[in-house]
């Protein structure tokens, strides 16, 4: 696992030189509507945080069996299941093929490239071997490029060239600090808040301690936590003493969110065991995502290791697809 986190600036180097000519060439797309699971999905996430950014686009991200009933026949339907036998990414699929969606598939196998290469769908096969969350640079930038080749977003080349060099320049410094507050964090909960336009990095961060660290983490995003969860930091007050809080930060913030978060932190700083706030390197939106994200990946393996836990297998997962196959 350190090694694939290692790897994530190679990766998304590799990423971008394998999409860049890819184009499925549809016509008349008038929404976007990206279906996956768990590290399969958080590619699409990213790239609805960054599209409502930049393109009058609508964009949604499906976790789950049924898809919106807006999807017809001006939907781009992006299907991401790196493994390529993900029951609901499939069922989504075969859903979006009737309503005549304009479709591409983006997997390493299984499945959904068999169906894909049968049926004559546009197909991203990236490279085999990896777990799904640590192949977000591969998914990512595909979807990125899917997008960008079809005219829907405008990336630019140097801000692709600064994700990479931030994650390179970053790398050490990102492992130490992890190294250093995971000891830290070792039997508490950690919380993560973030402004909203940061909220793909926040579900990131828990799914990657759930997935790597075998433990429970929670996310909330601003301002909505001022709007209820803000009150919780009252009760039960010994175990919210047991709660580790990091807010992920961007030094050019707006200026509302930035009071906000400063207010929240100074209302509920008795109630927690510590507050650790990490600010995003860079200048564009990516380099500052993946910046955050190199972070949360860190802290996961080495909270794994303080856990005594072997961050790669994922045995309840592979037990419940088990059942369900059944």
């Amino acid at each position: 696992m350190i090694n694939l986190i290692d790897n994530l600036p190679d990766d998304i180097e590799q990423a971008i030189e394998m999409n860049k000519d890819f184009n499925p060439g549809y016509k008349g797309i008038k929404n976007v509507c990206i279906g996956g699971m768990g590290g399969s999905a958080i590619g699409g996430d990213i790239a609805l945080a960054y599209a409502a950014q930049v393109s009058d686009i609508p964009f949604s991200v499906i976790r789950g069996y049924d898809l919106p009933k807006f999807v017809d026949s001006h939907t781009l339907f992006l299907g991401i299941s790196y493994s390529g036998n993900t029951e609901e990414t499939i069922t989504l699929y075969k859903k979006a093929k009737k309503k005549k969606a304009k479709i591409v598939v983006v997997t390493s196998n299984g499945i959904f490239e068999d169906l894909a290469k049968k049926e004559n769908i546009p197909l991203v096969l990236v490279p085999k071997g990896y777990p799904p969350r640590a192949a977000v640079g591969y998914l990512f930038i595909s979807t990125l490029f899917i997008l960008k080749n079809q005219g829907i977003i405008d990336v630019k080349a140097k801000d692709l060239k600064e994700l990479i060099t931030i994650l390179r320049s970053e790398k050490e410094n990102a492992r130490m600090w992890a190294e250093t507050i995971s000891q830290k964090v070792k039997e508490k909960i950690p919380f993560i808040y973030a402004p909203e336009i940061y909220q793909p990095v926040a579900k990131r961060w828990v799914t990657q301690i759930n997935e790597n660290s075998k433990a429970l983490a929670h996310f909330a995003t601003f301002p909505e936590l001022d709007h209820n969860e803000i009150v919780g930091w009252e009760n039960p007050r010994e175990i919210l003493k047991r709660f580790f809080l990091f807010v992920l930060r961007d030094r050019n913030e707006d200026e509302r969110i930035n009071k906000r978060i400063n207010a929240t932190l100074e209302l509920i700083k008795d109630y927690v065991s510590e507050i650790v706030e990490i600010y995003a390197s860079g200048e564009s939106y990516l380099a500052k995502v993946f910046s955050l994200i190199q972070k949360g990946d860190y802290l996961s393996y080495f909270l794994a290791l303080n856990y005594g836990m072997e961050p790669l297998p994922v045995k309840r997962i592979e037990e419940l697809k088990r059942i369900m196959a059944e």
